[in-house]
């Protein structure tokens, strides 16, 4: 049986509500815009998660502190921004809102691989499921988000995405397999994963194919 603390979770949940917050601003969303688009990207993995492996009813309906989590990101990016726009030139707005969309983007991929993970083997999955279900959190609020603002998806464009989260999600499996100490690994895989999001964007990985011949 895994124990992962709850926090991965929460802090999933306040960094993707974060990064939902944060595209609903570059959208030019009204207050409402922003708060429902941080809800749907900070809740939105997690459910469908919940509703797959059986755990009912999904955690953001039993549990007030999912969409406590959810508001109060929302609310801290409009403070934030509020200030940032009122401050700095129009270049370093933009700089400042990209730099910080791409910091709690991967922050989230990060702690969803891992809550998500560790949920799926709690709940008896085998172990290439759970890690399904790790990448399934972590990428599912973001494709709620661009749908909601008829984007294609960031999980299906070129930018190397899914595979970090798949990483962690297995450096979790691996973990459970071979220790009970599951939760300092669980901060690494996290951590790992983060990471490995913000070098690929630093260094331009992409998994995109060359042009098919004709």
């Amino acid at each position: 049986m895994v124990h992962l603390p709850i926090l991965f979770d929460l802090l999933g949940v306040f960094s993707a509500a974060a990064s939902g917050a944060l595209t609903a601003v570059r959208k030019g969303l009204d207050l409402v815009g922003i708060l429902v688009l941080g809800a749907a990207t900070g809740l939105g993995g997690g459910a469908v998660r919940d509703v797959l492996i059986g755990a009912r009813p999904p955690a953001f309906l039993a549990d007030w502190r999912y969409l406590s989590a959810a508001t109060i990101a929302s609310l801290a990016v409009i403070a934030a921004q509020y200030q940032v726009f009122a401050v700095g030139p129009e270049l370093r707005e933009r700089v400042r809102v990209t730099t910080a969309y791409l910091v709690v983007d991967s922050l989230t991929l990060g702690f969803f691989a891992v809550s998500g993970t560790g949920k799926a083997l709690r709940y008896g999955l085998a172990p290439v499921p759970a890690a399904l279900m790790g990448v399934l959190t972590a990428v599912g609020g973001g494709v709620i988000r661009d749908m909601l603002i008829a984007e294609v998806p960031t999980v299906l464009r070129r930018e190397f995405y899914a595979i970090p989260a798949a990483i962690g999600s297995l450096i979790v499996v691996g973990a459970d397999r071979y220790t009970p100490a599951l939760t300092p690994i669980a901060f690494v895989a996290a951590g790992a994963t983060a990471a490995l999001r913000l070098i690929a964007v630093r260094r331009h990985w992409h998994a995109q194919l060359p042009p098919a011949k004709r």
